[in-house]
C-alpha cells in the first residue's frame, strides 16, 4: 500500500504542477489585470506560485524515491495549492477588475479538489513510510547546476508572470 501512496502522491502532485503552469498570467487562461496590485505584492506572489510549482515538480521524483522530507513538503503543498485556488475563487487574493474567465474557473476549482486528496494521501503516505530517509543517488555537482537551472528558470517565470498582470491595464489605454 506503501508504494502505492507514494505514486498517487506523485501524480497528484504533477497534475497540480501542470494545472497550476496553464494559470501563468500573459497565457492563454489567466489574463485578467492586476495592474491595480502593486508590483511587490505581485512579484512576491509570483515568486510564491514559481516556488510551488517547480518544488512540487522536483518533489515527484522525491516522493517516488521514498523521501521523507518529500512527502513533508507533499502536504505543505496540497495545503499550498488549497489555499492559492481557494483565496482567488472565493475573491479574496488576487483581486481583479475584470471577470474571472470560465476555462480559469474550472481549473481552478479542479486543482483546488485536487489538493484535498493531494494532501490527505500525502499525511497517509507519511506516516506509513517506515525507511529512514533514503539517498537520491545525485552528486553535488549535479544537484548545484540543476539548483541554478531551476533558480534561472524560476526567475524568467516570476518576471514574465509579474510584467505580464501588470501591463493588462497599460494594453487597455492604448
Amino acid at each position: 500500500m506503501e508504494h502505492y501512496l507514494g505514486y498517487a502522491v506523485a501524480s497528484l502532485l504533477g497534475l497540480s504542477v501542470l494545472l497550476l503552469a496553464t494559470l501563468i498570467p500573459g497565457g492563454p487562461i489567466e489574463n485578467r489585470d492586476f495592474s491595480h496590485i502593486s508590483p511587490m505584492t505581485l512579484g512576491i506572489f509570483n515568486v510564491f506560485l514559481t516556488v510551488l510549482g517547480i518544488g512540487s515538480l522536483i518533489l515527484v521524483y522525491f516522493v517516488l524515491a521514498g523521501s521523507k522530507l518529500a512527502v513533508i513538503a507533499s502536504v505543505l503543498c496540497g495545503i499550498s495549492y488549497f489555499f492559492v485556488y481557494a483565496l482567488d475563487l472565493g475573491k479574496i487574493f488576487p483581486i481583479s477588475p475584470d471577470k474571472m474567465p470560465k476555462a480559469l474557473f474550472w481549473i481552478e476549482l479542479v486543482g483546488l479538489i485536487l489538493s484535498i486528496p493531494l494532501t490527505l494521501f500525502s499525511f497517509i503516505h507519511l506516516f506509513m513510510l517506515n525507511t529512514a530517509e533514503s539517498a537520491s543517488g545525485i552528486s553535488f555537482e549535479t544537484t548545484f547546476l540543476i539548483l541554478v537551472a531551476v533558480i534561472v528558470f524560476g526567475v524568467g517565470i516570476v518576471i514574465f508572470a509579474t510584467k505580464s498582470a501588470m501591463k493588462s491595464s497599460s494594453n487597455k489605454a492604448n
